[in-house]
């Protein structure tokens, strides 16, 4: 598994204690100066310097901080013929098996049927998780796509428009055709929502059953070069811009 520079990351003192409970990075700083604070047994008096918060044992006043939970954001190429899911019942492999043990608390982010492969983001950061997935947020889903028959600019304007299947009204935000092969070609088609199999019931419906389908994107997340089955953190800094893109469009 490919690891991203924040692993094992040195986080200044005063941020750890901060982010533990109610105290302020100020009241934390004073408490530090005061001499109230130890770090592995000794006082800390290295102004500036960093501690890693998974390995260190911080106390204030003797009592022990639960640093808070460290949060974690991975990307995996999904093999076709893996489950989108924790477990399978069915005994079949999951997303999950592709995760080295200390990452198996982390959950998939929204859904890709086992015929498909491409990106699928995992994280324990719920509001991270909710945000990404929420309809109303808009959060392009990027997927390329080889369909049966040539659908023509009519066709193409129905995809965008929507049709009801089942109850779920199925739609994409575009459409477009990249490449012809023989009779059948590819697509490029941008989602803002993922219904279950949202893109493979649309298709179908409308005449063109899809043979093959990969997620290239989530939001600003990108499948990049990865192989199917790695799996690599997602630099908190594209969380971060991605969590500031929604909030910007949500007008908060």
């Amino acid at each position: 598994m490919k690891k991203s520079a924040e692993s094992g990351k040195l986080v200044r003192l005063h941020k750890i204690i901060a982010s533990s409970g109610s105290i302020s990075r100020r009241a934390a700083e004073e408490m530090i100066a005061q001499g109230r604070v130890t770090v592995n047994g000794e006082v800390w008096h290295k102004k500036g310097e960093g501690v890693d918060p998974e390995t260190s044992i911080i106390k204030i006043d003797g009592k022990r901080i639960k640093p808070a939970e460290r949060k974690i954001y991975l990307a995996l190429n999904k093999p076709k013929g893996v489950v989108t899911t924790r477990s399978d019942d069915q005994g079949r492999k999951t997303v999950m098996d592709f995760l080295p043990d200390e990452y198996k608390g982390v959950y998939p982010v929204g859904r890709l049927d086992i015929m498909s492969e491409g990106l699928v983001i995992f994280t324990n950061d719920g509001a991270f998780a909710q945000a990404v997935v929420a309809p109303k947020n808009g959060v392009e889903r990027v997927y390329t796509v080889k369909v049966r028959n040539i659908p023509d600019a009519k066709k193409i304007k129905k995809m965008i428009s929507g049709v009801t299947v089942e109850g779920d009204r199925l739609r994409a935000k575009s459409v477009e055709v990249r490449e012809i092969v023989g009779k059948n070609c590819w697509l490029k088609v941008v989602v803002t929502e993922g219904k279950n199999r949202h893109v493979r019931r649309l298709m179908e419906t409308l005449g063109h059953p899809v043979s093959k389908l990969k997620r290239v994107s989530i939001g600003i997340v990108t499948l990049g070069d990865l192989k199917p089955g790695e799996v690599i953190h997602i630099p908190v800094e594209t969380v971060n811009k991605q969590m500031k893109l929604i909030n910007r469009k949500s007008g908060e």
